[in-house]
């Protein structure tokens, strides 16, 4: 256990002291006051601010992941980890504990500078929580599977675009449409935290398939460990 802390904590400084990786954190929370901003003084409610939530979670989540793993998996760090007494889960948590401490604060960031401090937020950790690790676990599948740092940057930012612009369409398409984009995680955290800022309580059906989601990206990334390291 406390080669794993240590493990982290050595993840968190240098997430920390990375100009880059600190703009992935930031730019969620200044995208959402300013554009918000600029749609409430058009009068257009286009984007809520659960969906700024979500695109922290998946800014954060995929981006950070996905391309800092296949960069230490280039560079052998990863391998050399391997050496240590840590195993190939240990490792991944050491890595992604700090992306999601960071994907977190993001999160409750765009929530604050926003509403304020409201105790609706702390309705909403948990779906904040919960998808934060979702998308890091898709983000950690990208780093693990691809080799190259240019393609996986490019798939991470593909998948994390098309999970955002989806939650940002759907509810402008027709209501059955609903059913079939239900199925993506994106739309699931979205619709949670929608449903526990207006108080219609928890939305069953969507907590499920989202926790099904948790699940089986595990077991997959569970699956690669086991084949290749």
């Amino acid at each position: 256990m406390t080669i794993i802390l240590k493990q982290t904590r050595n993840e968190l400084k240098e997430l920390v002291l990375n100009p880059a990786i600190l703009a992935v954190v930031i730019l969620p929370i200044f995208m959402s006051k300013i554009i918000g901003y600029a749609m409430r003084e058009a009068g257009v409610e286009f984007l809520l601010l659960c969906v700024w939530i979500l695109f922290a979670q998946v800014m954060v989540g995929i981006m950070l992941t996905g391309p800092n793993l296949i960069e230490e998996r280039e560079s052998k760090t990863f391998d050399a980890l391997l050496c240590t007494p840590l195993n190939f889960r240990q490792i991944l948590m050491s890595k992604c504990i700090p992306i999601l401490a960071a994907s977190l604060f993001s999160q409750s960031l765009v929530y604050i500078i926003n509403e304020g401090i409201q105790l609706t937020l702390l309705k909403l950790l948990v779906p904040m929580l919960v998808g934060g690790i979702v998308f890091i676990e898709i983000g950690a599948i990208i780093g693990l599977l691809i080799s190259s740092s240019k393609t996986g940057s490019a798939v991470s930012a593909v998948v994390m675009v098309l999970l955002f612009l989806i939650v940002s369409v759907y509810p402008s398409l027709p209501q059955w449409t609903y059913s079939i984009f239900v199925i993506l995680p994106s739309v699931e955290v979205v619709e949670i935290m929608n449903g526990l800022s207006n108080s219609q309580g928890i939305l069953w059906r969507e907590s499920i398939m989202l926790v099904i989601w948790l699940l089986g990206l595990s077991g997959i990334i569970a699956f690669i460990g086991k084949k290749r390291y």
